[in-house]
């Protein structure tokens, strides 16, 4: 079962309320209720990897973000709702929409919103870091409010994969809920994908696309390359590399980029493994080169980024990791 499983829950009666407000609020969210009604109310939430998922019921209310509370609104995720049962109107920039069940809404918090539910509504909602997206290559600013095509079979296998992801949580293990995590992020394609974008060039963005999804399958193997790369999609290296260069990108600078951005997870992770293991994680020949292009990115070694995020007090290395930094070394000279 999950270990980071969090749950509130009303019960619609007005002794509750305020408890459930202070609730809400500690999540970044301000309620407002009909004067009229409420009902029973709940959020749960489980963390799948990068993705937070939310299961929610909500009830004659209306929600808001308060973006002072920068854990929450820091603007960099984008959320993904599923509509279950009951209605959901949102409001933003001065756009309403409103959806039923089985309609599904993507909401960039880069701008105020908010979120009315005039009878008994259930969600399924996850909170996806626009990081993973550019990762992917993938669209991860939004105007306004973004409905994915409903009559679309390709959004509605997505859905399902969505759904499956939420009806897991609190249930499987990290691990597990972790991986069904990744697989939705490398679907959101389908979802935030503009369908209103012109014919032309469309092709070379397709490319793009799949070359970036390809890097990031492929983060830790050193066998890497554009010949290897463009084989996989299909394609000459020369064109591979004309698609790319059109984006402003190399191919390999890109898969060094994200390589090191891997290797700071890793490295920030609890407890981080030996310098030698993550070096091999993400893809480098050897722990000597993976210091030098780590140092000339981020103006230190592998070793004192780590130590920059370890407690105070917390021992500088392991044995192990010590011996890899001995053969980092011997290798440099």
């Amino acid at each position: 079962m999950d270990t980071w499983y969090h749950e509130n829950s009303w019960d619609g009666a007005p002794i509750g309320r305020h408890a459930w407000v202070e609730a809400m609020s500690m999540r970044g969210l301000a309620c407002r209720f009909d004067t009229c009604r409420s009902g029973a109310s709940k959020v749960d939430v489980a963390r799948a990897g990068q993705t937070d998922i939310l299961n929610v019921e909500l009830a004659w209310q209306s929600v808001s973000p308060i973006f002072d509370r920068a854990r929450y609104w820091n603007g960099e995720h984008l959320f993904v709702k599923v509509v279950l049962s009951g209605a959901m109107a949102i409001e933003q920039r001065g756009q309403t929409m409103t959806f039923e069940p089985g309609e599904m809404a993507v909401i960039d918090p880069l701008h105020s919103f908010n979120e009315s539910f005039c009878e008994p509504t259930r969600l399924s909602v996850l909170r996806v870091p626009k990081s993973a997206l550019r990762e992917r290559g993938l669209r991860h600013r939004f105007a306004a409010v973004y409905r994915p095509d409903p009559a679309s079979a390709d959004v509605g296998a997505v859905r399902a994969s969505v759904l499956n992801l939420s009806s897991q949580a609190g249930k499987v293990s990290d691990a597990l809920l972790a991986r069904l995590g990744d697989q939705c992020l490398d679907l959101m394609d389908v979802l935030v994908s503009d369908r209103d974008a012109p014919v032309a060039g469309r092709a070379n963005v397709m490319t793009v696309l799949r070359a970036k999804q390809a890097i990031a399958r492929r983060i830790g193997d050193p066998e890497l390359s554009v010949v290897s790369l463009a084989s996989e999609l299909n394609i000459s290296a020369s064109c591979l590399t004309r698609a790319l260069k059109a984006a402003g990108l190399s191919p390999m600078r890109y898969a060094w980029s994200l390589r090191l951005e891997h290797a700071t997870r890793l490295l920030s992770g609890s407890p981080p493994g030996p310098i030698q293991e993550i070096a091999y994680q993400c893809g480098f020949a050897s722990a000597a080169h993976f210091s030098r292009a780590f140092k000339e990115r981020y103006g230190m070694t592998p070793r004192e980024y780590m130590a920059s995020r370890k407690p105070a007090g917390e021992p500088a290395a392991q044995a192990d990791d010590a011996r890899a930094a001995r053969t980092a070394h011997a290798e440099m000279n």
